[in-house]
């Protein structure tokens, strides 16, 4: 039987420490693009996406033995599968690079990158409050942070995607970075699932 020890408020902020990692090899991969050594670096990546997945099933495990858990057992593994989804994401990133076979990087993917760590960094802040969630003065503030940086996320989505569409390229290519720009959109959109999942929580367990 699981134990009431068990601290679900650390585990969550564990999964966004894996999220902030990944982000980080994410940037620093991207600011030093080389094609030749993508491969590694997905390996690198996927170790932790791995370690990430391992911490979501151990919090899984613990609330299928758990009698009453902190705050509702259906907001604790959304928060759970929300980040994960959020370390997939970053890593889907590097294997559309590996995939497609891509040369060098468009300039907003450079600028995507910071927006993502960004993001990461604001979740990692909103997982450290959530536990005090009530008496926190700076989680709704993260929160709206983590909104704006989507925002962000978004105006760099259509900038490059009004590039693609309007430069001189062939219908595979236009493929490619469509999907390209879009995998690092994506990332943006689960960070701002999460900061609503832990708002919504808030509100439910308030």
């Amino acid at each position: 039987m699981a134990s009431q020890k068990y601290n679900y408020f650390n585990a969550l902020i564990e999964m966004t420490e894996f999220a902030c990692q990944a982000a980080e090899f994410f940037q620093a991969t991207v600011k030093s693009f080389n094609k030749d050594t993508i491969q590694d670096k997905m390996k690198e990546i996927h170790a932790i996406e791995h370690r990430a997945d391992e911490k979501r099933h151990e919090i899984m495990s613990h609330l299928a033995a758990e009698f009453l858990p902190p705050i509702e057992r259906e907001d604790i593994a959304e928060l759970a599968m929300k980040i994960d989804d959020i370390v997939d994401s970053i890593d889907d990133v590097l294997a559309h690079l590996y995939i497609y076979d891509v040369d060098a990087l468009l300039p907003e993917c450079i600028k995507f990158s910071d927006v993502i760590l960004l993001c990461c960094e604001s979740i990692h802040n909103i997982a450290i409050e959530f536990e005090h969630f009530r008496k926190s003065s700076t989680i709704h503030d993260h929160i709206i942070a983590t909104n704006q940086l989507e925002n962000q996320g978004d105006s760099l989505y259509a900038e490059a995607m009004r590039w693609i569409f309007t430069s001189d390229l062939s219908v595979k290519e236009i493929f490619i970075w469509a999907r390209i720009i879009t995998s690092f959109e994506e990332c943006c959109d689960h960070s701002e699932d999460a900061a609503e999942l832990f708002e919504s929580a808030m509100m439910k367990n308030s």
